[in-house]
């Protein structure tokens, strides 16, 4: 019988083990690359190493990503002979992703034009190659870089939903098996869901994915290293949140990225470094000073406001036309896979072309020859079709 016993008390442990391990999160994987630097003027050469590290350091902290290590990632791409700095094409992506076993790349670049220093930095899926987002932001010195990239992280974060389920429920309070190291902290917020539906190929009958509704949202109060609780702050219906549901981590708000100071052309001016819409300009002409601080923002948005505003009020100005061309060459390749950044771009080829001015013809010839997307290359070559 004490043998009987034995046997069942490790049979009962060994069935237990996979249930223990499919209760254990698991980390997203990523691998982030050095930041390739573009100007000059540079206080060290090792800036592009340096925000990496910066990335690397605020990922970690937050419990949620398995970084690889910068020494392993370094050997393995000397031993591959791909020294890889700021983007990466679709086949080394790939290539990159599966050596590493990431599915993830975080990579970008250092720009510093005048005494700005801009970092745009890139998440991108290794099986597609694709930019699954894009943030950027900008300071006057790189002593006050550090801390907005530490926000960068954060907004790069919310891509990166926490999922889990609903463990218990007593009244208005709700535990789920997500905690502390998985990166649950006091104040989130998680979505919970029921299962609908599936939906399946009308031709082929394979399940395609089962139909998620939203059952209501729970905000996170008390944390333990395995589980979390909290209230539910509404639901659909009295106990529409059940044990069982599945839960997903929302973004929330966002702390808005530091007020730092932008050269505009005639002087400094402040702005919002985070790249977020700016506030509505006057209804009536825009001073050459305000279109200059909209085609300098980080915010493609302002940008292509600008360039808007350019063709409506046939604006002639050559400051604002110059710092035009120069966001363009700055820009117009970064972002080939972004839509919404490139339509922005085709706004500013109209902009500075519909002065005809015979000393943006190269730049435009130049956009026309050499852009990796159809949308810019196309309006390049419209432009370029208005001179004689």
């Amino acid at each position: 019988m004490k043998n009987v016993g034995v046997f069942l008390t490790g049979l009962l442990l060994l069935l237990a083990l996979p249930l223990t391990a499919a209760a254990d999160f698991t980390k997203n994987k990523v691998a982030v690359l050095d930041f390739q630097l573009q100007g000059d003027g540079f206080e060290t050469k090792d800036m592009g190493s340096i925000v990496a590290e910066w990335f690397i350091t605020a990922l970690v902290k937050t419990g949620r990503f398995d970084v690889v290590e910068r020494a392993m990632l370094k050997k393995i791409l000397d031993e591959q002979k791909m020294g890889l700095t700021g983007v990466v094409d679709e086949k080394t992506a790939t290539k990159l992703g599966k050596i590493l076993g990431v599915k993830v790349i975080i990579s970008g670049s250092v720009m510093k034009i005048q005494d700005i220093i801009e970092v745009n930095a890139r998440i991108i899926d290794v099986e597609t190659a694709s930019i699954i987002a894009a943030e950027s932001v900008r300071a006057t010195a790189s002593t006050s870089l550090q801390s907005l990239i530490v926000q960068m992280s954060d907004k790069i974060i919310k891509n990166f939903p926490l999922e889990g389920y609903v463990v218990s429920r007593t009244g208005k309070e709700v535990t789920i098996d997500l905690g502390k190291l998985a990166g649950v902290k006091a104040e989130m917020e998680f979505m919970a869901f029921k299962e609908g539906k599936i939906i399946k190929h009308p031709k082929t009958g394979q399940v395609l994915d089962v139909e998620k509704i939203q059952t209501g949202t729970v905000k996170i109060s008390q944390i333990s290293d395995r589980i979390a609780s909290g209230t539910v702050v509404n639901e659909d219906s009295d106990n529409a949140i059940a044990i069982g549901q599945m839960v997903k981590s929302t973004s929330g708000p966002l702390t808005p990225l530091e007020v730092s100071t932008v050269y505009t052309g005639t002087g400094y001016q402040t702005q919002s470094a985070g790249g977020g819409r700016a506030a509505a300009a006057p209804r009536g002409p825009m001073s050459s000073g305000d279109l200059l601080a909209k085609i300098q923002s980080a915010s493609f948005e302002d940008k292509e406001f600008a360039a808007k505003r350019i063709l409506k009020e046939g604006v002639t100005d050559a400051a604002v036309l110059d710092a035009l061309e120069k966001e363009l060459l700055t820009n117009y390749n970064l972002y080939p896979r972004d839509r919404n950044k490139c339509d922005s771009m085709a706004h500013m080829l109209k902009a500075l072309g519909a002065s005809v001015n015979p000393k943006y013809k190269p730049t435009i010839a130049k956009i026309a020859n050499e852009a990796k997307n159809g949308t810019v290359e196309k309006w390049a070559k419209k432009t370029l079709s208005l001179y004689p």
